[in-house]
């Protein structure tokens, strides 16, 4: 199999899960395997896995390695944007959290959600045990899709 540029594996839309430690965040992409890193937010996060993935492209392309591209995504059915109310005093607990973790509201409110979806099995419509306190956020790589 015949590698392509870095560029176009860069420009394709691996799966991040982000996981959030008592110190900071730790990111795995689990389509290139080993392929890790680690920050104190969520800001941060994001330089951080852009980095550990070029870095593990990289070394792949020198050691000659295949590369995997992630799965085939199914067209997108949801715009990922959705408005929903809140009570003012929630707004403000949101954002005053969200200023002190250094952090926007919405990537706040991104990371909760997914951490609440995970822990409850991704089915709001389905009541299970939760599962572990390990279980991954699952958030894309392209942050700004979610602003």
């Amino acid at each position: 199999m015949t590698n392509r540029p870095l560029e176009y594996y860069m420009g394709l839309p691996y799966r991040v899960e982000i996981y959030p430690e008592e110190e900071g965040l730790t990111a795995i992409v689990p389509d290139l395997p080993g392929c890790m890193t680690c920050a104190d937010t969520l800001d941060a996060l994001w330089a951080a896995i852009r980095e550990a993935k070029g870095l593990w492209l990289e070394t792949a392309l020198l050691e000659d390695m295949p590369i995997p591209e992630p799965p085939e995504m199914k067209p997108e059915t949801y715009s990922g944007k959705f408005v929903v109310r809140i009570p003012r005093s929630l707004h403000r607990r949101l954002a005053e959290r969200a200023a002190r973790e250094g952090t926007s509201l919405n990537q706040l409110v991104l990371m909760l959600l997914s951490e609440g979806a995970s822990r409850s099995g991704a089915s709001l419509a389905k009541t299970r045990s939760m599962p572990s306190a390990d279980a991954p956020l699952r958030v894309a790589e392209d942050k700004e899709r979610y602003e």
